[in-house]
């Protein structure tokens, strides 16, 4: 059988597995070359809606031009597509307390007692895909979730969760950059000031001294990277943001405390952590809630003292217009890193589709779903567009994710409330 990490090295030592990026020397080092880079997809979200007047693009190719929330994005508009007007099930998103759970999903959540959602897209994905990587998914999250019920009567379950693995199930976030980084090198020794690097650093450099050049400068690359996450890691611990010690072996529970207090370095380490995972393929498929519908997230580096969501309903103001540019630049941050990763004939944003949404458009108003994708999955999908939506027949978010799903090669004949791919994509 061949390897599912074919062209991908995984050295190993001292309770530590270390994948390497994808090599072009994989012949040389008796491995096989012959399978094409994998596509991943990824989804990045933050709930509450967006300030429409900055939020828009005009044109295609070289001559689009683009609003300023997406200013970040200018030098890769050609790798970007913008898509305008795309919707949910009707009445999905009327208030805050069940958007997110909708927009993966393309249902309406149920109200009342009983919990009833869908699988979301991205668990659909790892199902079908996953058993190729150590990792089937990687779900991350920035905010806690939120329990209890909304006075709407809809579970607060639906305004933290955007990935369900079943219709009651929603997929915990792990919110713990430490552990998201520990588990993606099945290492419990990455909480102590020793790399993990450090454990494998022979066979390092004896995969290094076979190699092409070009090779030598990924594995120079990505393990700077590990190293530059390792380091802000141990940084947070020192400076007490990051108290977590590990799980608990006797409780196997978390502790209560530990989380970054931060949340522009919190999305920033989460970030980098999806593109080390996508970069050494242990897994395919990540989520990241950047903040929960109904949000308490603050943001003092940004010279605001009250909360994400009290803004939400001033969003014409310039307040919650630097909220939402905030959250693009950290979408802009991950496209760019990814940009950067060589990996065959193109880059491992060539080879991904990551996408960044919100469920509605203003506050309690949900006529469009705000939403870009970059990457063109392995030259499937044309980018460098403005996808307008707005005025066309069809217009689900649920055919878009059809559309998604099917070049990946996971073939559905319905998903959420469509039997249908969206057309244009």
């Amino acid at each position: 059988m061949k390897s599912p990490i074919s062209r991908r090295i995984v050295l190993q030592g001292l309770s530590a597995s270390v994948a390497l990026p994808w090599l072009e020397s994989a012949r040389v080092l008796g491995m096989d070359s012959g399978n094409a880079p994998p596509k991943r997809f990824a989804f990045l979200f933050f709930g509450d809606g967006i300030h429409p007047p900055e939020w828009w693009s005009k044109g295609n190719g070289p001559d689009m031009e683009l609003g300023p929330a997406f200013a970040p994005l200018e030098p890769v508009k050609h790798k970007v597509n913008f898509v305008h007007g795309l919707r949910h099930p009707d009445n999905v998103c009327g208030g805050h307390a069940k958007g997110a759970a909708g927009i993966l999903t393309g249902i309406q959540p149920l109200g009342g007692r009983k919990i009833q959602a869908a699988t979301s897209m991205d668990q659909v994905l790892a199902k079908q895909l996953g058993g190729e990587t150590v990792l089937p998914s990687l779900v991350l999250g920035c905010e806690r979730p939120v329990s209890g019920f909304h006075e709407s009567s809809y579970s607060m379950m639906y305004a933290s969760h955007v990935s369900w693995s079943s219709p009651v199930s929603p997929v915990p976030t792990e919110q713990y950059p430490s552990l998201a980084f520990d588990s993606l090198f099945e290492s419990k020794s990455s909480r102590t000031h020793i790399s993990i690097l450090d454990h494998v650093l022979d066979q390092l450099k004896d995969v290094s001294g076979k190699v092409s050049s070009s090779d030598k400068a990924k594995i120079e690359e990505y393990t700077t990277s590990v190293r530059e996450v390792e380091q802000r890691l141990v940084t947070m611990q020192e400076k007490g943001l990051d108290l977590n010690p590990g799980i608990d072996m006797v409780t196997g529970k978390r502790p209560a405390d530990g989380l970054p207090n931060q949340i522009d370095e919190h999305s920033r380490l989460m970030c980098d952590i999806i593109a080390l995972a996508f970069q050494t393929d242990r897994t395919r498929i990540a989520t990241l809630l950047l903040t929960n519908n109904l949000s308490g997230q603050v943001y003092p580096f940004l010279g605001l003292n009250v909360d994400h969501h009290n803004y939400s309903h001033g969003w014409q103001n310039k307040e919650f217009a630097s909220i939402t540019r905030f959250w693009v630049q950290q979408y802009a941050y991950l496209v760019n890193k990814l940009d950067a990763m060589q990996e065959g004939d193109g880059t491992v944003l060539d080879n991904s589709c990551i996408m960044l949404a919100n469920e509605q458009w203003t506050a309690h108003s949900a006529p469009k779903i705000p939403l870009v994708m970059s990457g063109s999955l392995s030259g499937t999908l044309q980018t460098g567009r403005t996808l307008e939506y707005e005025e066309a027949k069809e217009r689900k978010m649920s055919s878009l994710c059809m559309s998604i799903m099917d070049r990946m090669d996971v073939r559905l004949p319905q998903f959420g409330n469509t039997t249908e791919q969206l057309v244009g994509i």
